[in-house]
């Protein structure tokens, strides 16, 4: 995905040079001065429509439980299926085993959490984080989960 938004900010990079300030109709009163300005915030506000769209639509696809489960039931034999079906051909076949197992290794990558025996115990980040999520739902008035 980065190699892709690289590539993208290429092209915005290449297009804001090679088109004039006033784009061929704009008022002069209309430009951002100085130009430094009207070139970060073209990176700017595309980084935010980047990161904050295409990437978010990206795990929706690839990362979305509820959305997984409704491809997992129409790629279905029967088109409707049960939890223990669910359970175990969970993301094409391969279980929900493998989906917390997966999740697990990338927060302990993350270094959200470490393992401690057969448990897996929050570090410092790992707890800010969490702290910082809850609160965030308070104040957006989200409702937390019981």
């Amino acid at each position: 995905m980065l190699f892709v938004y690289l590539f993208c900010l290429a092209g915005l990079i290449a297009l804001w040079f090679a088109t004039p300030d006033d784009l061929g109709f704009l008022d002069r009163s209309l430009l951002a001065e100085p130009a430094w300005l009207d070139f970060s915030a073209a990176v700017f506000f595309f980084s935010v429509g980047f990161f904050g769209g295409a990437l978010q639509l990206y795990n929706l696809c690839d990362r979305g439980f509820s959305l997984r489960i409704l491809i997992d039931i129409l790629e279905a034999p029967a088109g409707a299926v049960d939890v223990d079906y669910l359970t175990a051909n969970y993301s094409s076949g391969r279980g929900l085993v493998w989906m917390y197992r997966k999740r697990i290794d990338d927060i302990v990558a993350a270094r959200f959490v470490r393992h401690a025996t057969k448990s897996i115990m929050l570090t410092a980040k790992g707890k800010m984080s969490a702290d910082l999520f809850i609160n965030a739902r308070r104040v957006l008035g989200v409702e937390l989960p019981q």
